[in-house]
């Protein structure tokens, strides 16, 4: 294992990272997140034996890094930069053996064993085809393939990379973390990365430690980690966290404020009864239409609840996987009234939020025009064993309109707006 024990760290007298603990285990991928400046590159360099820390603890395998004489520590540690080779006429295949020096005795030249790694980095980054090119003939992301090359050319027991996914497209860096994270499970081989990218973080680290401002904030799995709270208190924007439906692990979507549509404060109120991501495209429509919009009840970690965290949306909410009580009833009378349309979005009903339709009907009961987005027929959506069709019918009774899709919601609602038609233009939907 490697490790680090309340790094501190910086340039000069000025520190860049505060108390930093971290560790690494073979077998493990790590990512280090954090926005710019936070200190990501700063502590890579400390563990890399590239920074002397101003205080704090190093070991690599329970021996303290001192214990290690350069070529050893290199055997067992590689290290990445940002920063891609320099142009010095050295082809691919030259500056990948250049990862080979550790492991090369006196004058003797590469061995057998040494253009094998060579050959076997070079395949793992897919730039066989590029190992008689010099780096003035390559790309920003072909330069990036063979600086991580020559760093699995060590053939370490730990890997620390700073950004190997920078100035890669899409498909290279999902095929590069992909082809980390086999190279860590089969190898045992502990690799600690520097991202940005929160998505690719999520999909492919067992561990994740968050920087912020040069200290580490937060450890432990991308489910533990990526929660919105604690990613927009760093990042300083809102976010939204789904759940990726292949894989299970979270995605991460960040909302700049600026984004959200502004409304005037004489806009008309809508609020909106969701649930389960109904909801989320239905507030940015409504938004973007010139309405003001409020919501609930909602589920606190459902979609919808981040949405509307995310958009600023005032919203009442009740715990995690609990039904809807007096209190979160009464709060969304009150918000209820000051409405002058209510609008049921697609979501499914169960015994939990029966009473959002109970609402619905006691908005009538006051006046309010109540619309539905019924793109899917409510039988589908009820599991009340018929409770919530009754109260659907009810409704329907008393004059509720229903809508296949979100433009032609839209144009129920635009008598409702001050500019009337105008505001159902369809650049109000996503």
């Amino acid at each position: 294992m490697l490790c680090a024990e309340a790094i501190t760290a910086g340039y000069g007298r000025v520190p860049v990272v505060h108390e930093a603990s971290l560790r690494v285990a073979q077998g493990q991928v790590v990512a280090l997140l954090g926005p710019n400046g936070s200190g990501k590159t700063t502590l890579l360099r400390v563990l890399a034996r590239t920074l002397a820390p101003f205080s704090g603890r190093l070991t690599l395998d329970g021996q303290p890094y001192d214990a290690y004489r350069p070529a050893e520590f290199a055997q067992r540690v590689a290290y990445a930069p940002q920063e891609t080779p320099a142009e010095m006429g050295f082809t691919v295949a030259e500056l990948v053996m250049m990862g080979r020096y550790p492991h090369q005795k006196g004058f003797w030249g590469a061995s057998r064993a040494d253009w094998d790694a060579v050959q076997q980095a070079m395949a793992l980054t897919q730039i066989q085809h590029l190992a008689t090119r010099t780096i003035s003939q390559l790309s920003g992301g072909e330069r990036q393939r063979v600086n991580l090359a020559r760093a699995l050319a060590q053939q370490a027991q730990y890997l620390l990379l700073d950004e190997p996914t920078a100035h890669l497209d899409l498909r290279h860096q999902t095929r590069l973390m992909h082809t980390l994270r086999q190279h860590a499970y089969e190898r045992r081989v502990g690799i600690l990365v520097v991202l940005h990218d929160l998505n690719l973080a999520g999909q492919y680290a067992d561990h994740i430690a968050l920087m912020h401002a040069g200290r580490i904030v937060a450890q432990g799995t991308p489910d533990s980690v990526m929660q919105p709270a604690l990613l927009e208190a760093v990042y300083h924007t809102p976010v939204l966290t789904q759940t990726n439906p292949t894989t299970g692990k979270p995605l991460v979507f960040a909302l700049a404020p600026d984004d959200a549509p502004q409304v005037p404060p004489d806009a008309p109120t809508a609020f909106v009864i969701a649930g389960g991501g109904s909801g989320a495209a239905v507030y940015y429509a409504l938004l973007t239409a010139g309405w003001r919009v409020c919501t609930g009840v909602l589920n606190l970690l459902d979609t919808d609840e981040e949405a509307a965290r995310a958009l600023r949306i005032e919203h009442i909410t009740e715990q995690p996987f609990s039904p809807i009580s007096d209190d979160a009833y009464r709060r969304a009378r009150q918000l209820m009234q000051a409405a002058d349309a209510v609008i049921i979005a697609d979501a499914p009903f169960g015994r939990g939020n029966l009473r959002n339709l109970e609402l619905a009907r006691w908005a009538q009961e006051q006046g309010k025009p109540v619309f539905a987005l019924e793109s899917r027929p409510i039988e589908t959506r009820d599991f009340t064993d018929g409770a919530a069709c009754a109260l659907w019918r009810m409704l329907l009774q008393h004059g509720m309109a229903t809508a296949p899709d979100l433009p032609t919601l839209l144009e129920q609602l635009a008598p409702l707006t001050p500019n009337g038609a105008a505001a159902s233009s369809t650049d109000a939907t996503l």
